[in-house]
C-alpha cells in the first residue's frame, strides 16, 4: 500500500514538472527606444523570449493584447500618455480545425481562448435532381476567407443541404415530379439581417425531367457581376446547351422539344430563367437579392408547349422556380460572397452532395507565467504664453512666459529696450524637451517720456533772500522735493542747496532735472546801509544802483575788484542816485570800495549774475 502511495505521489510530480516545462520563458531584455518621448512621437519596443512571441499589453494581467512581434524585434506604438507595457511570451500549437456538416439547425461557433484569427472555409451543397432524369444537378461552390476575431465571440453557422434547406429554390413538374436547388452554406454574426453575413458560398442548380420530353435545364450560381467569386454550378439544358453565367439571362433552348438552361446567381440578384421556344412562346424574369430569377412557358395546348429552366439565385442562396406542362425544367442555386474577409478565394462547381462549414486556427501553445514590463514617459505638448506691456522711452521691459520649461527669444533675452513700438516672438520647450505647440507673442509699447528744465530767478543768492523756482515742461504734474506741486516755487535757502523737480505725463512717464542754489552771507550790505549808503540790487544783472546822502556826493567814488582782487571798475559818484553798467563783468562775487575823499566809507560783497 505505501509503494502505491508512492508511485502515485511521483506521477503527479512528474505531472507537475512536465507542465512548468511546457511554460514558455519569461520576456528578458524589454526595452523602449526611446523610452521619454513627446505626445505624437513613436516608440520602438523590444523583447527577448527564446523560442517564442511576443504579445504586448497595457495591463499586468488580463485584457487585450495592443500588438505582437517576434523575439528580438521591434514593434511601434505612438502612446500619448505615459504607459506601461508588459511583454507576455507565447508559442503557437499545431493547427485546429473544427468541422460542421449538414443538420438543417442552425449551429454555433464560440472562438477559442487565445484566437485572434480564424481561417474560414464555406462549401455550398449540389443541386437535387428529378428521378426520372439522367441529367446532373450542378455543384456547390467553395469561397474561403480570413476573418479576425476575440476570443470568446460566438458565430452562427449554417450548412446547406441538397434538399434545399438554407435558400435552396424548388421545382415541382406537372406530372409531380420535383426538384430543388442546394442551399448556401453561410457563417453568420448573430443577427437577422444580411448584414450580419459573414461568408456564404453559393450552392448548385437541381434538375427536372418529364418522361418523352427532354430535360431541362438547371439554374445555379455562376460567375458573379461584381466583385466577389464564384458560387454553384450553373445547368445544362437538354442536350449539351452551354450553361448561363452569373447574373445573366438564360440560354434559349436548341429546339421545341428541349429546354435552356438556367442563368446564374449574381452578387445582387438571380439570373432570369431561359427562354423556351414552342407554341405560346415564354416568359422569364430576373430574381432579386437573395431570390432566383425563373422561367416560364405560356400557350394553349399542354404537350406543345415546352418548359424552361429557373434563373440562378442571388448570393444568399436562392433558386428559381421553372414552369413548363410538358418539358422539364429546373431549380435554382446561388452564388458565393465573402465580404470584406482577408485573403478570399473562390472554387465553382465542386462540391457534391451536402454542404460543409470549416474553422481553422492557431492556438496558443503555452505563455509565460507572468509579463516583463517597460515604461514609456510621454510629455506633453506646451502651449505658452508671455505677457505685453508698455514702457516710457529710455526705460526696459522684462518679457514674462509661462506654460514651458524654457524660452527662447527673438531679442535673445527676455529683458528688452525697444526704441519703438516692438513684437517679440517667444517658443519654449518642456523639461522632457517637448517643443511648444505655438509661437507666443509679446507686443511693447514705447510711450514717449517728457523733457524738463529746473531754472531759477538767480542761482547765487544772499543768505536771508528768496528766490523762485521753475520747471519748464509740457507735463502735466510736477512734485518738488519740497513738497510742491505746481510748476514755480519760491525757496528760501540759508545754505547752499540742491532742488529736483519731477514731472510725469498722461502715460505717467517721469522725467527730472536738477537746480542749485548757492547761498552767500553777503557780509558788510547792513554797514551800508546804517552809513546811508545803499547798493541794490544785490545780486545784479547788468545795472547796479548807489544812492547816497547828499552830504557824500561831492568827493566820492567807487571801485569794484574781482575775486583776484584786481580792480574792474572805479566810477566817480556825483549823484545822490548813481547808477553803473557791469554787465560786460562775468558772473560771479566781486568786492566793492565806496570812497570819499579817498577814505574808503564802505565795503561790502557784489553778485553778479
Amino acid at each position: 500500500m505505501k509503494e502505491k502511495y508512492k508511485l502515485f505521489t511521483a506521477s503527479l510530480i512528474l505531472a507537475t514538472v512536465t507542465s512548468i516545462n511546457a511554460q514558455c520563458p519569461v520576456p528578458t531584455l524589454v526595452t523602449a527606444t526611446p523610452s521619454v518621448l513627446c505626445a505624437g512621437a513613436t516608440t520602438s519596443l523590444n523583447a527577448t523570449a527564446l523560442g517564442s512571441s511576443i504579445n504586448w499589453y497595457t495591463v499586468p494581467v488580463g485584457g487585450v493584447s495592443v500588438g505582437t512581434s517576434l523575439s528580438g524585434a521591434n514593434i511601434a506604438f505612438t502612446p500619448t500618455i505615459t504607459t506601461t507595457y508588459y511583454a507576455e511570451s507565447f508559442a503557437i500549437g499545431s493547427a485546429t480545425t473544427q468541422v460542421y456538416s449538414y443538420t438543417g439547425a442552425m449551429q454555433t461557433f464560440t472562438v477559442p481562448a487565445g484566437v485572434t484569427s480564424l481561417t474560414i472555409i464555406t462549401k455550398g451543397a449540389q443541386g437535387q435532381k428529378a428521378s426520372t432524369t439522367s441529367s446532373l444537378p450542378g455543384n456547390g461552390g467553395i469561397a474561403k476567407g480570413v476573418l479576425a476575431v476575440t476570443p470568446g465571440q460566438i458565430l452562427n453557422v449554417f450548412v446547406g443541404g441538397q434538399a434545399g434547406y438554407n435558400g435552396g429554390g424548388v421545382y415541382w413538374g406537372n406530372v409531380g415530379l420535383t426538384c430543388m436547388g442546394g442551399g448556401a452554406s453561410d457563417v453568420r454574426y448573430p443577427g437577422t439581417t444580411l448584414a450580419d453575413r459573414i461568408i456564404v458560398a453559393g450552392a448548385g442548380g437541381g434538375v427536372s425531367g418529364e418522361s418523352g420530353w427532354g430535360n431541362g435545364g438547371h439554374g445555379g450560381g455562376g460567375s458573379p457581376v461584381g466583385t466577389n467569386g464564384y458560387g454553384g454550378q450553373g445547368g445544362a439544358g437538354y442536350p449539351s446547351v452551354t450553361a448561363g453565367n452569373g447574373g445573366a439571362f438564360g440560354g434559349t433552348a436548341l429546339s421545341s422539344t428541349h429546354g435552356g438552361p438556367g442563368g446564374g446567381g449574381g452578387i445582387s440578384s438571380g439570373g432570369a430563367g431561359a427562354t423556351a421556344t414552342g407554341y405560346g412562346g415564354a416568359i422569364a424574369g430576373t430574381g432579386a437579392l437573395g431570390v432566383g430569377g425563373f422561367g416560364l412557358a405560356t400557350g394553349s395546348g399542354c404537350c406543345q408547349l415546352y418548359g424552361c429552366a429557373g434563373g440562378g439565385g442571388g448570393y444568399y442562396g436562392g433558386g428559381g422556380v421553372a414552369g413548363g406542362c410538358c418539358g422539364g425544367g429546373g431549380a435554382g442555386g446561388g452564388s458565393s460572397w465573402t465580404g470584406s474577409l482577408a485573403s478570399p478565394s473562390f472554387t465553382s462547381g465542386v462540391q457534391v452532395g451536402n454542404g460543409e462549414v470549416n474553422f481553422t486556427w492557431l492556438p496558443i501553445g503555452c505563455t509565460s507565467s507572468s509579463r516583463a514590463a517597460v515604461t514609456v514617459t510621454v510629455g506633453s505638448i506646451p502651449t505658452i504664453s508671455v505677457t505685453s506691456g508698455s514702457i516710457c522711452s529710455g526705460n526696459s521691459y522684462t518679457m514674462v512666459a509661462s506654460g514651458a520649461g524654457t524660452y527662447t527669444y527673438t531679442g535673445g533675452s527676455a529683458v528688452v529696450t525697444p526704441t519703438a513700438n516692438t513684437s517679440y516672438s517667444v517658443t519654449g520647450t518642456s523639461s522632457l524637451g517637448c517643443a511648444a505647440s505655438n509661437t507666443a507673442i509679446s507686443s511693447v509699447t514705447v510711450n514717449a517720456s517728457p523733457s524738463v528744465v529746473a531754472s531759477s530767478s538767480s542761482s547765487l543768492i544772499c543768505s536771508g533772500t528768496s528766490v523762485v523756482l521753475t520747471a519748464s515742461t509740457s507735463a502735466t504734474s510736477y512734485t518738488w522735493n519740497t513738497g510742491a506741486t505746481t510748476s514755480s516755487v519760491s525757496v528760501s535757502p540759508t545754505v547752499t542747496t540742491t532742488y529736483t523737480v519731477n514731472v510725469s505725463n498722461a502715460a505717467t512717464c517721469i522725467a527730472s532735472s536738477t537746480v542749485m542754489i548757492t547761498v552767500s552771507p553777503c557780509t558788510g550790505i547792513d554797514e551800508v546801509l546804517s552809513n546811508s549808503i545803499s547798493v541794490y540790487p544785490n545780486p545784479v544783472n547788468g545795472v547796479v544802483n548807489i544812492t547816497l546822502t547828499s552830504e557824500l556826493i561831492k568827493h566820492s567814488s567807487i571801485e569794484i575788484y574781482d575775486a583776484v582782487g584786481k580792480l574792474v571798475i572805479k566810477q566817480v559818484l556825483s549823484n545822490e542816485l548813481n547808477s553803473i553798467n557791469i554787465s560786460n563783468l562775468n558772473n560771479g562775487i566781486y568786492t566793492y570800495k565806496v570812497l570819499n575823499n579817498s577814505n574808503s566809507i564802505k565795503t561790502g560783497k557784489l553778485i553778479k549774475q
